[in-house]
């Protein structure tokens, strides 16, 4: 139910936002128009050529309404574009009304006429009164001296009527209709200037004697706004005039005024350019609310570490296109998924396009592998103040640009492929685009990633129109259609609405056929890639993606230590960077080093656990400072003591002995015991005092309320005091506090309560370690009761340890024989392969060391190499697996040294020494990891460690002597040697 919420949530997310991005893609192109003054200059009514029809049916209507043809103009385009076709214009004058006509073919193809009338007079004053019967007047603002009336009516007659009417409103005296010509020239002459003095548009540059604009931004917005209204009416209209039957010169008309239309808006949209300060603004802005609601998402430092990454990627496509002359080159950043490198040049061949693609994941992936080989090259980085920085960064730009590289639509490898293999089959690139979204979106779902699904919804929302392109470009390629070499843009624009007005395409819009159009221009224009190209093309593309595999995969075969601990260091510190409230330990060689990033995401949790306690009153607060308590005590001591102070302080008042009073007293002993290893050494001996002050007053309070009433609840609270006051668990001198510990478990003992199974272990090993075998022996046994492990078929983990520690017991009493027979009937099935791992090796330690004790050295022998098999669970990632086993062989260490000592004792030297000598080497390789090396020297620190277990210890010594023997290290310090 969950996922199918998210998933509506994510579709609504995403149809709101593709609104948005509609406007201000409307917005964006407006500020992106060059405008200059539309000139008009007088021609032949014959000049217009394949338009005059239109003309013509536009001059048999305004003759029946009795205007009289006077002269036409050729005014060329507001967009300053050269290679813009001019529009032609019949200008009529009604004597008897004394009004004025022009009649121009209409760009908007939401008008049922394919011309629009402008009807208008002008007054002494120099204001003029314009009446249109279309939408044109909302594309294009007009100066304030000209009252623009948007006429609705059905038919020219209604338009003429209503003209009529609102210019009896005005009481101004109109001009004498000779200067009227004149005035209404001047109008248009200096239409610019007058909407640059209402700050409307501005001066952009100066080209040669003219002077070009551009829209402001406001202006601009509500014209986009105007635009999208235009559009949803657009549709309405469409889909009612359906059902209109036209006849064959109307649809003439249409075709003739839709390939005009057509011609006009691709030229239209290839002649813009974003000015400088939009080009700085669009990307500051948008850098600016990616970065804030980054910070929301990832924390400043992931926000700034992945808008950097971004920044990089997004800038090489930007170099690539300046040097490969793209026109209207810009960048910006969408928030919350990534930038964006626009750019165009349609007549581009294929391999320019493929190069361009390369130019943003590869820099990003060679600096990344150079920040790693340098890294490798001196690895004492990592321990600077800024090497955590340069692990995240590098980490972060491999996974940014590696994933951009994978042949996936719409990242920059899908569309290397869709370019280079897929344009000659475009129904396959209709499939390959679907294939893409259905994978995003599944994979979306399975990592719960809101950008990916929103990515695969986009791409799955169009495709009803990459059905379309697919059709067309399938037709395009069958019937060979290309431009010629020296054709013009303009007139190419023409041919391709030509071959969009076929018989194949009837049933599609105008809107359609506009929007294929422009998709269809770049193969068009630029061709498709012959097979020699595009198998060049991907050789290229596949050298980008297996080079670096390569690069790193060389870098992680010879310095895997290095290179696992960069990762690990980059991950760890990235997830803590990009997660704001989800504390995560940073892997951090130097607390300076990200001190600041760590101190940040401290403070934050701080700052919210410290509202949740403030917020919390009455009963709920106990529970409040508990989880709060919690929280903070796995990863900031020093805010987990703040708040056991203010649970102390809470309730250790109450005249009663109460549960919460034992619990405080019990939370501040084991905050300061956590907090006393980042104290001042000299604080020390008074920090210890106060833990057991502290732990003995929560003792008492429990003793007391256990003599009042026996509860429970108090029983095992006071076992968990007890037990942190026995830090020694295997001191024989605490027998009797363990036996206490037990009985109070056993109160409220339950068969899945590994508290008390637990406890049952550190009290047998105390009796094993006080020469007690056989009171070990059943405590054990009494252990393998309490948690029912004859009845147990699943979760058995627990009941082997057990097991192993009953088996150990028994080879310490030298009875090798029951011992076999216990392990003979081990249950080594477990469903977690580690569990199942740790049973296996522990199965073969005993044998072992049973076998050398027999002075049986072929079956020790066997017994070790059985464990020189065993193959470490892994990670479930077998290159990952294969470089970790390359990088830490230890996990059959214990093997090696078992197996050396065998081929000893039964006389085989020289296998011994090879063995011996590859475990040397190894040590040698890692001399320079300060983990490895006691402090100061060179000396290697022997791996095994004898950490005291209580039956166990025998075998942890034999290998700790084998160890120094052979590979000549330094014992580790145990944990009660270390120095406060």
């Amino acid at each position: 139910m969950d996922l199918w919420w998210g998933l509506g949530v994510t579709v609504v997310a995403v149809f709101l936002i593709l609104q948005v991005l509609a406007l201000l893609i409307g917005v964006n192109r407006l500020l992106k128009l060059q405008l200059w003054a539309p000139r008009k200059t007088p021609c032949l009514r014959a000049a217009s050529g394949d338009l005059l029809p239109i003309l013509d049916e536009a001059r048999l209507e305004m003759e029946q309404a009795g205007f009289r043809y006077m002269h036409s103009w050729r005014e060329r385009s507001i967009v300053a574009a050269d290679d813009i076709p001019v529009s032609y214009i019949d200008v009529y004058h009604h004597l008897g009304q004394d009004v004025h006509a022009e009649v121009v073919l209409t760009e908007a193809t939401v008008d049922k006429r394919p011309y629009t009338i402008y009807l208008w007079n002008t007054y002494i004053d120099g204001k003029a009164l314009l009446t249109v019967n279309g939408m044109l007047q909302t594309m294009v603002p007009f100066p304030a001296r000209v009252s623009v009336i948007d006429d609705k009516s059905a038919d020219f007659a209604g338009q003429l009527a209503t003209h009529l009417h609102v210019r009896e409103l005005i009481t101004v005296q109109r001009s004498d209709p000779a200067d009227a010509p004149k005035i209404a020239q001047n109008l248009v002459d200096r239409w610019l200037v007058r909407l640059e003095r209402e700050g409307k548009v501005y001066q952009r540059e100066q080209r040669g004697d003219e002077t070009i604009y551009g829209f402001r931004i406001f202006p601009a917005m509500k014209m986009a706004w105007n635009m999208r209204k235009i559009n949803q009416q657009s549709a309405r209209s469409a889909a009612s005039e359906n059902t209109i039957s036209l006849t064959t010169d109307m649809l003439a008309a249409r075709q003739l005024r839709d390939r005009y239309s057509f011609v006009r808006t691709l030229c239209t949209l290839r002649s813009m350019l974003a000015p400088r300060w939009y080009q700085y603004a669009s990307f500051s802005l948008s850098a600016l609310v990616f970065l804030a609601l980054g910070s929301w998402w990832w924390g400043i430092t992931g926000a700034l570490l992945i808008g950097g990454v971004i920044a990089l990627h997004e800038g090489g496509h930007w170099l690539a296109m300046k040097l490969a002359g793209f026109r209207d080159v810009q960048v910006f950043f969408i928030p919350g998924m990534g930038g964006i490198a626009s750019g165009e040049k349609h007549e581009a061949r294929p391999l320019t396009h493929m190069l361009v693609y390369l130019a943003g994941p590869m820099p990003g992936l060679l600096l990344s592998l150079c920040s790693f080989a340098l890294i490798v090259w001196e690895p004492g980085i990592m321990n600077t103040s800024w090497g955590p920085y340069l692990t995240m960064a590098a980490l972060a730009s491999l996974l940014v640009n590696g994933f951009n590289l994978l042949p996936v639509l719409p990242l920059d490898g899908g569309r290397i492929i869709e370019l280079l293999l897929i344009a000659r089959l475009p129904w396959l690139r209709f499939v390959f685009s679907l294939a893409s979204s259905l994978a995003m979106l599944a994979y979306g779902m399975y990592i719960n990633d809101k950008v990916l699904l929103g990515l695969g919804l986009v791409i799955l929302i169009s495709a009803q129109f990459q059905f379309k392109i697919a059709k067309a470009a399938s037709l395009l390629l069958r019937q060979k259609a290309r431009p010629s070499n020296h054709m013009d843009f303009a007139n190419a624009a023409g041919d391709l609405y030509d071959f969009l007005d076929q018989a194949s395409f009837a049933k599609w819009t105008y809107r359609s056929k506009l929007e294929v159009g422009q998709s269809l221009l770049s193969r068009y224009l630029g061709g498709l890639p012959g097979w020699r190209e595009s198998s060049a093309g991907i050789a290229i593309y596949l050298t980008c993606l297996i080079l670096p595999i390569a690069a790193l995969s060389g870098l992680l075969y010879s310095a895997p230590n290095t290179m696992l601990k960069m990762a690990g260091q980059g991950l760890s510190s990235l997830m803590a960077s990009t997660n704001p409230v989800q504390a995560v330990n940073v892997a951090k060689t130097d607390v300076k080093g990200t001190a600041s990033t760590w101190e940040e995401e401290k403070s934050m949790l701080r700052l919210a656990r410290a509202d949740k306690i403030t917020a919390a009153q009455g009963n709920e607060r106990a529970k409040i400072l508990k989880a709060a308590l919690e929280e903070a005590s796995d990863n900031d001591a020093e805010d987990a003591l703040r708040i056991a102070k203010i649970y102390y302080a809470e309730n250790n008042n109450s005249v009663q002995a109460t549960y919460h009073h034992a619990d405080a007293a019990f939370a501040m002993a084991i905050a300061l015991r956590n907090w006393s290893g980042q104290d001042e050494l000299e604080s020390a001996a008074k920090n210890d005092a106060d833990i057991a002050n502290y732990l003995q007053e929560a003792e008492a309070v429990l003793r007391a309320r256990l003599y009042a009433q026996g509860d429970k609840e108090d029983a095992r609270l006071l076992a968990q005091v007890l037990q942190a006051r026995d830090i020694e668990t295997d001191n024989p001198a605490h027998l009797l506090l363990k036996q206490e510990i037990v009985k109070l478990f056993s109160k409220d003992k339950s068969q899945d309560d590994t508290q008390l199974l637990q406890a049952h272990q550190m009290l047998a090993r105390s009796y094993y370690m006080s020469g007690k075998a056989d009171e070990a022996a059943q405590e054990l046994q009494l252990a393998a009761n309490d948690y029912a492990c004859a009845e147990k078929k699943t979760d058995i983990y627990f009941c082997h340890s057990l097991k192993v520690d009953q088996a150990w017991l028994l080879v310490g009493k030298k009875q090798f024989a029951e011992a076999i027979k216990l392990l003979a009937s081990y249950n080594t099935e477990a469903k977690n392969r580690r569990q199942a791992d740790t049973m296996y090796r522990e199965n073969h330690q005993i044998k072992w060391m049973i076998a050398m004790l027999q002075k049986d050295y072929a079956q020790a022998r066997q017994e070790a190499q059985f464990l020189n098999l065993l193959q470490s669970p892994g990670t479930g990632n077998w290159l990952m697996d294969f470089f970790i086993q390359r990088a830490q062989p230890a996990s059959n260490y214990q093997a090696d040294l078992m197996l050396i000592e065998s081929l000893r004792a039964s006389g085989e030297q020289d296998e011994a020494n090879k063995i011996a000598r590859r475990l040397l080497e190894n040590q040698h390789k890692t001399r320079g990891d300060f983990s490895n090396t006691k402090p100061g020297t060179t000396e290697p620190i022997c791996k095994i460690t004898n950490y005291g277990s209580a039956w166990k210890s025998q075998f942890q010594q034999t290998l700790l002597n084998i160890e120094q023997r052979e590979i000549r290290c330094v014992p580790r310090l145990n944990t009660s040697q270390i120095p406060r």
